[in-house]
């Protein structure tokens, strides 16, 4: 991927998250280097029978950038995030975690960025 005339290593991962409390990796964090996220497609795959919540994380564990509950007998939804060239950018050593808060509720998450 090339950013402002550079070239950097592509990164990208898609995974369905199907069990709660566990974070499970979409771009698996690289020691010393920052991964940058330019593109992330959600989509809920199911319809819960109670609300429902699922995030994205900067690390397992990490700080949460992007949270979202489903209200109960929700119809399926997806959400797109586009970060732009540059992408957002995570904290070193790190990569992108999804993680749902029941065992019930599936999540898709599909993320295009560079490591830098």
């Amino acid at each position: 991927m090339e950013i402002r005339g550079r070239q950097y290593t592509a990164a990208q991962g898609i995974v369905t998250h199907t069990g709660a409390g566990t974070p499970v990796a979409v771009i698996a964090g690289v020691t010393g280097k920052t991964l940058h996220l330019n593109y992330i497609s959600i989509s809920f795959s199911d319809m819960p029978t109670a609300a429902r919540t699922g995030k994205l994380t900067d690390g397992t564990g990490g700080t949460a950038f992007w949270h979202q509950e489903l209200a109960a007998n929700n119809t399926s939804q997806s959400h797109t995030l586009d970060f732009g060239e540059f992408g957002l950018t995570l904290t070193e050593g790190n990569g992108l975690f999804v993680e749902t808060d029941n065992a019930d509720f599936d999540l898709t998450v599909a993320a295009l960025g560079y490591y830098k």
